[in-house]
């Protein structure tokens, strides 16, 4: 469920990201509002059945993917960006005793994470005390935790950051425009795939940035679309094909449809706009190393 890459700036970029940030780590219940922040080491009130939402600020972007990990939990949360927030969803189980439960962060399983992503507390976050249900709610709370709906995975990113920041990132594209994939080095002259592109657009650059230039088809039928490096299984990117009219498609198969609308500027290819995206590009892309002490005197989220 996460995204994976590397890390790029080390210690001195994370600390100027910090020296910037005024935003404590945040731990609320899901609600219509964005939760409000909660500092480092609060503990939020929970019944058993309830879905609640992490918030950790934007500064810290090696925190995306990891997992929220909770005796309590019913599976671990994953943090996700949603532009302008972190946030991760995890439901206190509906057999959980009474009681005090940390929350720990942990990588995923795929990356050296615990196997049993609701099982341990991992790197201590904050705490949720589980209050006591009579047997009415108890025997309920099944069929409560059954009508939740799913999951939002799909992550908001900011428009003007280069395209995938993960393999969620899904942006919406129309038939017919050129997109820019950009990577922190993943292999040269290597080709991409997706049955949304005209063809293999091979990935190119200078340096720690590869990028290509691809052109959605002016086919394509609205849906969310797939993006592979050519040999390689898991899937790199996703994106959205949007719905335009007949007269539309028509203009984008005899060449006419970008004349009169221009280009999105952060989609157009160019080593100047990969460039300036890569610092924050590759830093989202996974950072991978020890959290953190809780008595650094900086927020842990």
């Amino acid at each position: 469920m996460l995204a994976a890459g590397t890390r790029i700036g080390g210690a001195t970029a994370l600390a100027l990201l910090l020296m910037m940030a005024p935003a404590p780590s945040a731990f609320a219940a899901q609600a219509a509002d964005p939760p409000a922040p909660l500092s480092d080491g609060d503990q939020l009130t929970a019944r058993p059945g309830e879905r609640l939402t992490f918030t950790a600020p934007p500064y810290l972007p090696g925190w995306i993917g990891d997992w929220g990990i909770s005796k309590a939990f019913v599976q671990h949360g994953t943090l996700r960006m949603h532009h302008p927030a972190i946030t991760a969803v995890a439901t206190v189980a509906c057999d959980t005793p009474p009681g005090v439960y940390p929350v720990g962060r942990a990588m995923p399983e795929s990356e050296g994470g615990p196997a049993d992503g609701h099982g341990g507390d991992g790197a201590s976050w904050v705490t949720v005390k589980v209050v006591d249900i009579d047997g009415a709610e108890r025997a309920a709370c099944p069929g409560k935790v059954a009508a939740l709906p799913p999951e939002e995975v799909e992550e908001q990113w900011p428009a003007d950051d280069s395209w995938p920041q993960s393999p969620w990132d899904v942006r919406t594209f129309q038939p017919g425009d050129k997109v820019t994939p950009t990577a922190t080095v993943m292999g040269y002259d290597e080709p991409l795939t997706s049955r949304g592109f005209t063809g293999r657009p091979v990935m190119r650059g200078v340096k720690a940035v590869v990028t290509a230039t691809a052109t959605i088809r002016c086919d394509a039928e609205p849906g969310l679309y797939e993006v592979r490096w050519v040999g390689k299984d898991e899937v790199w990117a996703r994106y959205r094909v949007a719905q335009i009219d007949d007269a539309t498609r028509a203009s984008c198969r005899d060449g006419t449809w970008h004349l009169a609308t221009g280009w999105t500027p952060w989609l157009v290819g160019g080593a100047a706009v990969a460039l300036a995206a890569a610092g924050a590009y590759a830093l989202v892309r996974r950072r991978r190393g020890p959290a953190r002490p809780a008595d650094s005197g900086s927020s842990q989220v």
